[in-house]
């Protein structure tokens, strides 16, 4: 497919930038192409792979990773060699941004800014307009400074504008799009033999031999996970809530303060276009001009006015004279009127837009600042507790005899697994409210007191590891009922697979599946005509799947996708379909498109990997291991 994939790229678009993508290579010099200096891990024709961009990109891949697995740590991914993927894939963006600025390809200050602007969680949900406190809390919470930010930004559209510019105008061959539709299409006549699990007859009791080997023999269903057990400590804010009383006074003490200060509430703002005159019959005249909406700077022109001043969503305090405040506030959108200035100069005005103040009442801010009064206090309360705890452990005490120093209540829990459940499989502790504490629970060394953590939104806890059982395969006597389940599972399978090999032999042999149904009560049979996406009971997913791959006339002893019935697949006839839904369609095109996708991808990392000529030896490893948390720099090769 590759070759008449590249046989199809003809579009202009692609290429241009092809062709200047290997002219820059024909021009690039090599000598200097990596070269580790400061910071760098490496240097890639001038573009750096810095220590901090490979830390916060590994970082992120951990936090996705622990998306599925909570408890995904920075030891695993290292060994999952996440750290060496996410390398490479900041060389290779540093290999792009070079070929980039090497055919003038850059993204402008006004276009990183509008990007920034464009993010959902940077708007103001009253004014929808840029929030500068949301930025700034976003890159506090994410531990960059606003110039690291704006260069990551600036590189993504660099990029997007250079890969980009490689798809642009790729045209799919019309015949690959019929073919695959006419394979996606294709309708196949299947009959089978069903096995019910009742033809495995009685299985009697195991013996201990028997149930001793399935344990040995099936590990996985046998062996217990590592549990822990430990002693807890923990201060949350909301545990201190329901002893807390807020005096109504203080809640409207604060109504009040947040009326003088501006904290709640949409002000009263205007938006207007002034014009200066010195005389009050030429502001006037322009009133009556700019009313009938002729432009402000021609207006100004034509009556001597000084340029116009436009200003936006001005509040009451931010306009200084008095008489042009107060007539403004006065005005609704559209309205027009000449004010004469405490200093005796003339504005004509034309309001473009008015917002009217919106304050809440104290009724209607009353609840909202009791609780917030509330979670203060609670807040106070907390950090009292937490000092007078510290100060106990601070003379020696472990962590519950501090927290009874302290008057604080602390848990102690049995063994338990990383899930949080007992021996008896039952939730002992609520690992989904709380998982960070589990994290840590598994993580640390057993015997030694933790240190007061952080966690949630200003909790608190200390932990230490009481306990630890190793994994461990479960004894016949532990496993007994467990081990005999499986044992008649497996038993049933093994039978009824080797009655569905038999029935195989007799349909091959010549026998009829009726024959072979009227002798054995416990089969029947069922039929169904299926394209490749289509399932029907008991021709599920896989069944499916090997019927295409099987040739018309053809018999296959196979299991339903549930595993529970085993069947005896005969594939009867194959035809063309109808033509495929919309969607699917859909589907051929962007199957299509990807495939293409990959081969340009593909062929572009290479060229760009024999260009830079990119080996071993070009990266910092030291360097590398720091950014990657490695405390041995030989424990990652």
């Amino acid at each position: 497919m590759l070759s008449a994939v590249r046989n199809a790229i003809k579009s202009p678009a692609f290429v241009v930038v092809t062709v200047l993508m290997i002219a820059s290579f024909a021009l690039w010099g090599v000598n200097d192409v990596f070269q580790a200096q400061g910071d760098a891990v490496t240097v890639v024709g001038g573009e750096r792979v810095t220590v901090y961009e490979l830390g916060r990109d590994f970082d992120r891949a951990i936090q996705n990773g622990r998306q599925e697995n909570p408890g995904y740590t920075q030891e695993q991914a290292r060994a999952d060699g996440t750290g060496d993927q996410v390398l490479n894939q900041l060389v290779l963006n540093a290999m792009l941004r070079a070929q980039a600025r090497a055919l003038g390809i850059s993204a402008s200050d006004e276009a990183v800014r509008q990007e920034i602007r464009d993010f959902d969680v940077f708007t103001n949900p009253v004014t929808g307009g840029f929030d500068r406190d949301s930025y700034t809390r976003f890159l506090i919470q994410s531990r960059q400074r606003e110039t690291q930010f704006e260069t990551e930004i600036r590189n993504d559209l660099v990029l997007r504008q250079l890969t980009s510019g490689l798809f642009d105008g790729v045209a799919q061959p019309e015949v690959y799009r019929n073919i695959l539709t006419r394979y996606l299409g294709e309708v196949r006549d299947l009959e089978a033999i069903v096995i019910s699990p009742a033809a495995a007859g009685d299985l009697g009791d195991p013996t201990d031999e028997e149930l001793q080997a399935t344990i040995d023999n099936n590990p996985q269903y046998f062996t217990t996970p590592e549990r822990r057990a430990f002693t807890l400590m923990r201060l949350r804010t909301d545990d201190y809530l329901p002893s807390v009383t807020v005096d109504p006074t203080e809640v409207v003490a604060q109504y009040e303060y947040e009326l003088e200060t501006g904290a709640i509430g949409t002000p009263a703002t205007r938006t207007y276009t002034q014009i200066s005159f010195d005389n009050e019959a030429a502001a006037q005249q322009a009133v009556e001009r700019l009313a009938n909406d002729e432009a402000p700077t021609s207006v100004a022109s034509d009556l001597g006015g000084n340029p116009p001043s436009r200003q936006v969503d001005r509040q009451s305090f931010q306009i200084p004279d008095e008489n042009v405040r107060d007539a403004l506030f006065e005005m609704t959108a559209g309205d027009s009127i000449a004010v004469e200035t405490r200093f005796g100069t003339w504005f004509a005005i034309i309001v473009e837009a008015a917002q009217e103040e919106d304050i809440p009442t104290l009724q209607t801010r009353s609840a909202e600042i009791r609780d917030l009064l509330a979670q203060a206090a609670a807040e106070d309360a907390l950090y009292t507790d937490l000092g007078e705890y510290e100060e106990a452990r601070g003379s020696g005490f472990s962590i519950e005899e501090a927290a009874i120093s302290a008057g604080l209540p602390y848990e102690q829990y049995q063994l338990i697994d990383n899930q949080g459940r007992d021996d008896d499989g039952r939730f002992a502790f609520g690992f989904f409210a709380e998982q960070e504490i589990l994290v840590d629970v598994f993580a640390r060394l057993p015997i030694i007191d933790g240190e007061l953590t952080e966690y949630g939104d200003g909790n608190f806890y200390a932990v230490r590891v009481d306990e630890v059982e190793d994994t461990r395969i479960r004894t016949l006597e532990e496993a007994r009922e467990d081990a005999e389940t499986v044992w008649r599972l497996q038993e049933i399978d093994s039978r009824l697979e080797d009655l569905a090999a038999e029935a195989a032999l007799l349909v091959e042999s010549g026998q009829t599946f009726e024959t072979i149904v009227a002798a054995n009560p416990n089969f029947r049979i069922e039929q169904a005509s299926l394209r490749r996406d289509e399932t029907a009971d008991p021709f599920g997913r896989q069944v499916v799947s090997l019927a295409f791959s099987l040739e018309i006339g053809d018999v296959e002893p196979t299991r339903a996708d549930s595993g529970r019935l085993h069947l005896v697949m005969r594939v009867n006839d194959a035809r063309d379909g109808d033509v495929p839904a919309p969607e699917v369609l859909a589907q051929v095109d962007d199957f299509l498109m990807q495939g293409y996708r990959s081969d340009i991808d593909s062929s572009l990392v290479s060229a760009l990997y024999r260009q830079f000529d990119f080996g071993p030896d070009d990266i910092d490893y030291q360097l590398r291991d720091q950014a990657l948390g490695v405390v041995d720099p030989n424990a990652v090769q």
